[in-house]
């Protein structure tokens, strides 16, 4: 297993909590990290960073004008339908085709999941397989949380439903008592915080802790986002498409 001493002393200590001001931009962080990351783990980076373009191409798709820099792909690349990855492609094949989905782009995760999942279980990476079946277990209890309470059959909802395992109950009675949609964000990402702690390992250098710190960085990246002054005169002129 690589052993990352260098890289992870160089990169900049994370926010201390969500919406804090990062050290440097997500896309910087990733960059340094794909300079930096051993030629037999970089498909397992580069699967995790396929996240953000599958954001990304969630925004896009639907003419939002809002792109995250950071993952493999840049804006430029996703509007002219360059060197999209293979779940990507096979998303816009499939809703061309026709997708019976209460939210399309549920599909598209189904895919992107399906896809890093497969490049992690060969090389017997424990963060990236055992996180990402964490998260696609999570995503599953929520949909069919929300269907449930939409008065829907879970079943007819259903993401992903064979890597449902595990006991979401608390965290899923915790999101119900939250008027704040807001909130209920942050208690699903101080969650995955503290999963992203428990699948990283002890070895503070090695490949899972480096894309644990990737992982974490994700997230406060995001928040960090979020907690930026809104303009709401830009938006009302954009249409407010958020």
């Amino acid at each position: 297993m690589s052993n990352y001493y260098f890289l992870l002393c160089l990169l900049p200590p994370l926010p201390a909590a969500l919406g804090e001001k990062m050290p440097l931009p997500f896309a910087d962080i990733s960059g340094i990290v794909r300079r930096h990351v051993e030629p037999s783990d970089e498909h397992l980076l580069l699967a995790l960073l396929s996240g953000v373009d599958a954001g990304n191409w969630e925004q896009l798709d639907q003419g939002r004008d809002l792109f995250w820099p950071g993952g493999l792909l840049t804006r430029e690349q996703m509007e002219g339908r360059e060197n999209v990855p293979d779940f990507i492609r096979r998303f816009q094949e499939e809703k061309e085709r026709g997708i019976a989905r209460a939210y399309l782009y549920d599909r598209l995760w189904e895919l992107y999941y399906l896809s890093a999942h497969a490049v992690a279980q060969p090389s017997s990476n424990r963060f990236l397989s055992e996180y990402l079946a964490w998260e696609i277990d999570l995503r599953a209890n929520l949909a069919a949380a929300r269907a449930r309470d939409a008065g829907f059959n879970p079943e007819e909802r259903a993401i992903l439903a064979a890597f449902g395992h595990g006991d979401f109950s608390a965290l899923l009675s915790q999101l119900r008592n939250q008027n704040n949609p807001l909130q209920a964000e942050r208690l699903l990402d101080e969650e995955r915080l503290r999963q992203i702690y428990r699948f990283e390992g002890s070895s503070p250098f090695s490949v899972d802790a480096l894309l644990a710190y990737v992982s974490r960085a994700m997230l406060y990246s995001r928040w960090e986002r979020i907690s930026e002054p809104f303009d709401i005169e830009n938006y009302l002129w954009q249409g407010g498409s958020m």
